[in-house]
């Protein structure tokens, strides 16, 4: 896919692949973050950004899309496709190695990705999340985000 991109366009998109190279040497093993929204396990958390500026971020880097709603609201939307593109320009991710970084979907429980209060009851919901995978897998290891996000799997502290 060829196609031109503004030079702000470029400039973020070269900084988060320069952030994302950042947090791949401050993490001892892998880990999946959500793409979207600002749950504990979101990439939006690990920028240290507020969700506003987050998501400028990424709709100035061409990384979603955003609708209105027919009644007010907006939905936002990711590509796959458009992720895994950004990760392997930038030498993040390649298609014959598993590479520092990956963009992928899995069905996980909606609530880990809010934040709930005290004694609010498990909702067993699940849900497609468009998630990033980043660090290095050794030889044979993968990251299960659905188990990640499902079971509770404690994040490291970077």
């Amino acid at each position: 896919n060829f196609f031109v991109m503004t030079s702000i366009e470029v400039k973020v998109r070269l900084e988060l692949s320069l952030f994302i190279k950042r947090v791949v040497q401050a993490m001892p093993q892998p880990q999946a973050f959500s793409i979207l929204g600002d749950c504990a396990s979101s990439l939006c958390l690990l920028t240290l950004l507020h969700m506003e500026e987050y998501t400028a971020l990424l709709k100035a880097a061409n990384l979603i899309t955003i609708k209105k709603k027919t009644f007010g609201g907006h939905i936002f939307e990711t590509s796959k496709d458009v992720w895994n593109d950004f990760l392997q320009f930038h030498g993040l991710w390649e298609w014959d190695q598993m590479g520092i970084a990956e963009s992928t979907k899995a069905k996980i429980k909606i609530q880990s990705l809010k934040k709930l209060s005290p004694g609010k009851p498990n909702d067993p919901k699940r849900g497609w999340v468009h998630l990033i995978r980043i660090g290095k897998c050794k030889a044979g290891e993968t990251v299960t985000p659905s188990l990640q996000f499902n079971d509770g799997v404690v994040l490291p502290d970077i």
